[in-house]
């Protein structure tokens, strides 16, 4: 395990935030959408709306239906680097690389989070997130160079392994929230580097206020977890190549 401390070259593709919130009754998609565009999209570009979609069989389970279902709208920073997902479920505010801060981050998502407060009018905070994904883009197949969790191959089968995933859910007391912690190798590269994802996604489900600073703070709160559990995974081997 690595010891923690700043890294300048981070392998982050992308860090998140993200609020699940209590949208107000009777408000629909296309009035917070036009909501939106009225404060000129918060100076971002719109890209096209949020689709949810659903899937299912018929009661006699003979045939497949599907149907999709617009729930907000996606924005676009003019430089590509940061995307904004505003809809009626929630807030998601990402950076995507080449990662800055976490001061950046929050310094760009608080005046749309502010600004998709006053257009959708939710009445609280339900869930409350931060996700990193980081390609770790390794220099060599030797995985336990790197890796403190390897995938283990059981004796007797084939030793060649052209990918893995793990998953983890875990739960941390002291934040009282969870990790969703994923490594995975999505498939085999023909040499280095060597792509490994670590995806990094904290959150707790509770009920937050929409204007104080308690639960920013909160969110700094799962940001410590997540770096904590970040180092946890890597040995010094790898840390030393984002440095």
């Amino acid at each position: 395990m690595a010891e923690q401390r700043h890294l300048p070259r981070a392998p982050i593709t992308e860090g998140l935030v993200d609020f699940r919130v209590e949208a107000p009754t009777g408000l629909t998609v296309d009035q917070l959408i036009a909501s939106i565009a009225e404060r000129g999209n918060f100076g971002y570009t719109a890209k096209g709306p949020i689709v949810r979609s659903e899937f299912g069989f018929s009661p006699d389970a003979r045939q497949a239906r599907a149907s999709s279902t617009s729930i907000g709208i996606r924005l676009h920073s003019t430089d590509e680097r940061y995307v904004a997902l505003l809809s009626i479920e929630g807030f998601t505010f990402s950076r995507l690389e080449p990662y800055q801060s976490w001061e950046d981050l929050l310094r760009e998502a608080r005046p749309l989070w502010d600004g998709y407060v006053q257009c959708l009018g939710p009445g609280s905070i339900t869930r409350i997130a931060t996700r990193y994904i980081n390609n770790l883009r390794l220099p060599s197949a030797d995985l336990e160079q790197f890796l403190v969790m390897l995938p283990r191959i059981p004796e007797g089968l084939p030793e060649a392994m052209s990918g893995f995933l793990q998953r983890y859910v875990l739960h941390d007391s002291e934040a009282e929230a969870t990790v969703l912690l994923t490594q995975a190798l999505p498939e085999a590269s023909p040499g280095p580097p060597v792509p490994v994802i670590l995806d990094i996604d904290v959150f707790r489900p509770m009920r937050f206020p929409i204007h104080e600073e308690a639960t920013w703070q909160y969110l700094e709160r799962l940001r410590v977890l997540k770096n904590r559990v970040f180092f946890k995974c890597l040995t010094e081997r790898a840390v030393e190549l984002y440095e």
